[in-house]
């Protein structure tokens, strides 16, 4: 009996040991969500200026392999938007963890545009976010 006594607050501390620890894992900090929607802001800016070599700065350098990179891009938002300019993104939404990120969003041709879906996918390179697939759904 004195064995069990002993057993039952050893196993406790054991559990709630383990528990911290599961529960010790730190969401990423919150002061990525400024950088994050800086990424977006300069990405935003260099497609309406329709500036490739911007876009291409924002890219991870692994991506152009895989045919990211501001022509397949800009292709990919004109082809959408058929003659019509580009408003900006719309609808945004991220998650992301501390190395990576994933952006919904809506490329628009206006205000009243409902939009056509976009995932952009990010990763953290050292200090900087870079895209590193862009796909319009």
């Amino acid at each position: 009996m004195m064995q069990r006594n002993f057993l039952f607050p050893v196993a406790m501390i054991i559990v709630l040991a383990l528990l911290l620890g599961a529960c010790a894992k730190k969401n990423p900090p919150r002061d990525e969500i400024p950088v994050i929607k800086n990424l977006l802001a300069r990405l935003e800016t260099a497609i309406k200026e329709g500036n490739a070599a911007a876009i291409d700065s924002l890219i991870m350098a692994q991506s152009y392999e895989h045919g990211y990179n501001s022509t397949s891009i800009l292709e990919k938002i004109d082809t959408y938007l058929n003659g019509r300019e580009f408003f900006g993104f719309g609808h945004r939404e991220f998650f992301y963890t501390k190395t990576e990120g994933v952006v919904k969003c809506a490329v628009k041709a206006d205000s009243a545009d409902a939009g056509q879906a976009v995932e952009i996918i990010l990763e953290k390179v050292g200090e900087s976010w870079l895209v590193k697939k862009f796909d319009l759904k």
